[in-house]
């Protein structure tokens, strides 16, 4: 079957979860095993996958495992790593981003990360905060090494449970889905920029799940904060104008994390440059039908250019992976 996008849009989503089955996350004291009954064979079957991508004009997809992603298992870690590798080279419409065991240790980490690039996986995933390991954090550091010499693009996915804190967002509510992990992930931009670590690593490649925690709807409270001379202490932060400038040069953030809406998609597109946003849906969390997959596709189409809506729905990411000739 041919996919239905238009001839002049390749579209590859960049967040795109999907387990090998003899390692779905089940185990009783999973508070998300549900979501195996919930999603069905999509959630470990590449055929399913294929054909929602194939109904939804979804060319291409980057697929990882979020419930690896920063676990203190190692082997355990690499063992899914290689399961999901087979799929993917299994598949040419696959490219892969390898769970990183960040609480084993940063150098363990960065092993498995090397060693994932050198098997043929196109990046690397790890979480904004795993045991109170943050990106920003020594720990990290030899992580970031391998990615930027490998020049290999690292998702920041957020910690999918207990994402701040639970006294503060828990999910009675949802509180921390909706908000929590939003905050995590606008947190993790922030530090990045005002630690220097982007300064450090001239070409790491970041790429911040859900736009970022929809970023830059929040960039007139960092404008106001971040103004040079109008708060005390403000020896931390860099300017609103060295912020801004670093996030449109230097951030990435894909497209999922909010439904599908105009809104959120229009105003990253108003702050960051059109090669800053990568395709994403989170699928097979957020889209659940193929009409709910096709309106992600067409959100982009609907509010950007035709030039702009090939960056975006795949050009970018495509120059973003390692190991794509």
């Amino acid at each position: 079957m041919i996919p239905p996008n238009t001839p002049d849009h390749h579209v590859i989503d960049f967040g795109a979860h999907i387990y090998p089955e003899e390692y779905l996350p089940g185990s009783d004291d999973n508070p998300d095993a549900d979501l195996n009954e919930l999603l069905g064979p999509i959630h470990h079957d590449p055929a399913v996958l294929l054909e929602r991508m194939d109904a939804a004009g979804v060319d291409e997809a980057v697929l990882s495992q979020p419930y690896y992603m920063g676990d203190g298992d190692a082997e355990l870690v690499a063992e899914t790593n290689d399961a999901l590798l087979s799929m993917i080279d299994a598949e040419d419409r696959f490219y892969g981003l390898a769970a990183l065991p960040v609480a084993a240790g940063g150098e363990t980490a960065a092993a498995e990360l090397e060693r994932c690039l050198e098997a043929g996986y196109h990046g690397g995933a790890l979480e904004t905060s795993t045991q109170g390991i943050e990106l920003t954090d020594e720990e990290v550091e030899p992580v970031l090494e391998v990615a930027d010499a490998y020049d290999a693009p690292l998702l920041v996915h957020p910690k999918i449970d207990d994402s701040i804190h639970p006294d503060t967002l828990d999910d009675t509510y949802r509180l921390n889905a909706v908000f929590g992990r939003e905050v995590a992930l606008s947190r993790g931009i922030c530090k990045a920029i005002h630690t220097g670590l982007l300064d450090r690593y001239e070409n790491l490649d970041l790429v911040f799940h859900h736009l970022g925690g929809n970023i830059a709807a929040m960039l007139g409270r960092v404008h106001l904060h971040h103004d040079i001379g109008r708060w005390p202490g403000q020896e931390s932060i860099k300017s609103s104008a060295a912020f801004k400038r670093q996030l449109e040069e230097r951030v990435y953030v894909d497209t999922s994390g909010f439904f599908g809406y105009h809104a959120p998609v229009r105003t990253a597109l108003e702050e960051f440059p059109s090669t800053q946003l990568l395709f994403g849906t989170d699928i097979p969390y957020e889209p659940r039908t193929d009409d709910e997959l096709e309106a992600f596709v067409a959100t982009v189409e609907d509010v950007t250019s035709s030039t702009d809506a090939t960056r975006v729905l795949g050009q970018n990411t495509l120059d973003l992976l390692a190991n794509v000739d």
